[in-house]
C-alpha cells in the first residue's frame, strides 16, 4: 500500500494551505482595526465623560440662579409699579 499523494492533491493542499494563510492574516488586520476603533471610542467617551462632569459643575446652582431670575422679575415689576403711581417715566 502505497501513501503518496498525486501532484493534484499536493497543488489543492497547497493552495489550501495558502489561503489558510491569507484567511489569517486578513482576521489578524481586521481585529487590530476593530481594537484601534474600541480604543478611539474609549478614549472619546473618557473625554465626554469629563465634560459632563464640568457641566454638572456649571449647573449645580440652576434652582438658585432660576430664583433669582424670579425674584429679579418681580423686583423689576414692584419697581414699575412705584414709578406708575409716582408718575415718574410717563408724559
Amino acid at each position: 500500500m502505497v501513501l503518496a499523494l498525486a501532484t493534484e492533491e499536493i497543488t489543492f493542499w497547497q493552495v489550501l494551505l495558502v489561503l489558510g494563510a491569507v484567511v489569517i492574516v486578513v482576521v489578524i488586520a481586521l481585529l487590530s482595526l476593530l481594537l484601534r476603533f474600541v480604543r478611539s471610542i474609549e478614549t472619546g467617551v473618557q473625554r465626554l465623560g469629563g465634560v459632563a462632569q464640568e457641566v454638572a459643575g456649571n449647573t449645580a446652582n440652576i434652582k438658585v440662579a432660576l430664583a433669582v431670575a424670579d425674584t429679579l422679575d418681580e423686583i423689576a415689576d414692584e419697581a414699575r409699579r412705584h414709578a406708575r403711581l409716582l408718575g415718574v417715566g410717563t408724559r
